[in-house]
């Protein structure tokens, strides 16, 4: 069994004796190291596993999509950093952020109400514009052009009430997610702040 745990090895510790390792000198002055090189630095250095700085290491170079990949981690970063000492200063306890969940999702609602009931008042209206529409084909005398067109009218309008109302009903859906994961992570980092240092 040993025989057969013994090449896996070997193929493991050689895989980790190549992968890279960079050294740099960050803004204020501090040697840092890392298996990703920064792309603010002004010399990156490829170094071995024990530090020293590797035969032939040069800068090194960066493509723009790789540029652009680390300035969007290190945005992602700060607006996490933003976002938890946001969650940290607002809210002390967790029956804070379900009053807020709770106060966003009465404002949605109220805004469904309103246009259920406004949806209620087209329905109404579409009916009667129906009925004449209606009692005009039976009689075989010829729809105005007029009459067409406010049927039309009045379907876009219901057509677009149902969607903001579905809009509406999204949100809610969006809001009680994000209030979970504020929960989530309020939660952590009070764990996190509780921790002996």
């Amino acid at each position: 069994m040993f025989r057969l745990f013994l090449p896996l090895l070997l193929c493991l510790v050689a895989l980790n004796a190549h992968a890279k390792l960079y050294r740099w000198v960050d803004e204020k002055g501090q040697v840092q190291y890392s298996d990703k090189p920064p792309i603010n630095a002004q010399k990156v250095s490829e170094v071995d596993r024990s530090g020293r700085v590797r035969q032939g290491s040069e800068a090194q170079t960066f493509s723009e999509a790789e540029k652009a990949s680390q300035v969007a981690e290190k945005r992602r970063q700060l607006e996490q950093e933003r976002r938890d000492r946001a969650l940290l200063q607002t809210y002390s306890r967790v029956e804070e952020l379900d009053a807020r969940r709770d106060l966003q999702i009465e404002s949605v609602q109220a805004g469904i109400t309103s246009n259920t009931l406004r949806r209620q008042t087209v329905v109404a209206r579409m009916q009667k514009l129906q009925g004449q529409y209606d009692s005009l084909q039976k009689r075989k005398r010829p729809i105005p052009d007029d009459l067409n067109a406010e049927i039309e009218l009045t379907r876009k309008e219901i057509a677009e009430i149902d969607r903001n109302i579905a809009k509406q009903k999204d949100e809610i859906a969006t809001i009680r997610q994000r209030s979970e994961e504020d929960k989530r992570r309020w939660t952590e980092l009070k764990h996190q702040q509780s921790q002996p240092r």
